[in-house]
């Protein structure tokens, strides 16, 4: 029995997905930069990891963390007005973190390297410049990874 006491005294953990369009005013490196910063010391307090992608005007992030600050932290991007047409794609209990690498961190898709950008091409629709992001949850998940993978293959070759 304590095995049961204890496992509910654990602190739920939990990984949502959600895709919206961003303002232009969001567009710039240097308001990126900023949000990642930022955004990187509140999740870090809150124990929250992720993964923030941008393709064209649109974001797909995932957070990975204890429910609580998880849910706190998607009511407020809601309400945020640089966010708009925001769309749940997937909300659910985990017991492993994919995305443990970072409290926060931006991928443009833009800037990757053109090899990498052909192969996210080839793999997930795109058009006008940028990637899809897919409103399938699945195929949300994979660009995410695919983006994360990325990122940390770059930065082990000194890419960033």
């Amino acid at each position: 029995m304590s095995s049961d006491s204890s496992a509910t005294s654990a602190p739920r953990t939990c990984r949502l997905i959600y895709k919206s369009q961003t303002s232009w005013d969001l567009l710039s490196n240097e308001s990126l930069l900023e949000l990642a910063e930022s955004s990187a010391v509140r999740n870090g307090e809150d124990d929250i990891t992720g993964l923030l992608v941008l393709s064209g005007e649109a974001f797909l992030q995932v957070l990975e963390g204890p429910v609580d600050p998880v849910n706190d932290l998607y009511l407020k991007i809601s309400r945020d007005t640089r966010h708009g047409s925001l769309r749940l794609l997937t909300y659910e209990p985990i017991t492993e973190r994919l995305f443990k690498d970072w409290a926060m961190h931006v991928v443009d898709l833009h800037d990757l390297p053109l090899a990498q950008r052909e192969f996210l091409a080839g793999k997930y629709p795109s058009g006008e410049d940028s990637i899809a992001i897919p409103d399938d949850d699945r195929l949300a998940l994979s660009l995410l990874l695919d983006a994360r993978q990325i990122t940390l293959s770059e930065t082990d070759r000194g890419g960033g």
